[in-house]
């Protein structure tokens, strides 16, 4: 009887870990188009946890994005990369808090919203505002 608590214990132990380790991010697409080409976006990011927001770009427009918060930071990633496994054209932890530029290749971006590494790991909360702009 014991062995079997004992087992039954280990494997709800195992699941409640695997149900943490997820990425519990969310994406939303962006939808900007000719009535309205900008947004504000106000939102919440915890822990490891990360916002996406997917926008469709026709190739020499111009994205524009600008991180109105402190400890938040965001990547814009080209289109038809994994972020996963793909590193970001841009990261704004190294490269500022505002982005801009003309882009060439059609399809959809990604923008991702994260928390700096030591407040993640501490699995703090902030709220977090962002501007996005296509021209």
């Amino acid at each position: 009887m014991r062995l079997k608590i004992l087992f039954t214990t280990i494997c709800v132990m195992g699941l409640s870990f695997q149900i943490y380790a997820q990425d519990l991010s969310i994406t939303k697409q962006l939808k900007l188009n000719q009535a309205n080409q900008e947004q504000n976006i106000v939102g919440t990011v915890k822990g490891y946890d990360s916002r996406k927001y997917t926008i469709k770009v026709k190739g020499k427009q111009t994205l524009t994005v600008d991180m109105k918060s402190d400890d938040v930071y965001f990547n814009v990633y080209s289109p038809y990369k994994d972020e996963k496994k793909d590193d970001a054209f841009f990261v704004s932890k190294g490269e500022g808090k505002h982005f801009k530029s003309a882009l060439l290749k059609n399809g959809m971006y990604i923008i991702r919203v994260y928390l700096k590494d030591e407040e993640a790991k501490n699995d703090i909360k902030r709220i977090f505002e962002i501007h996005v702009g296509l021209k």
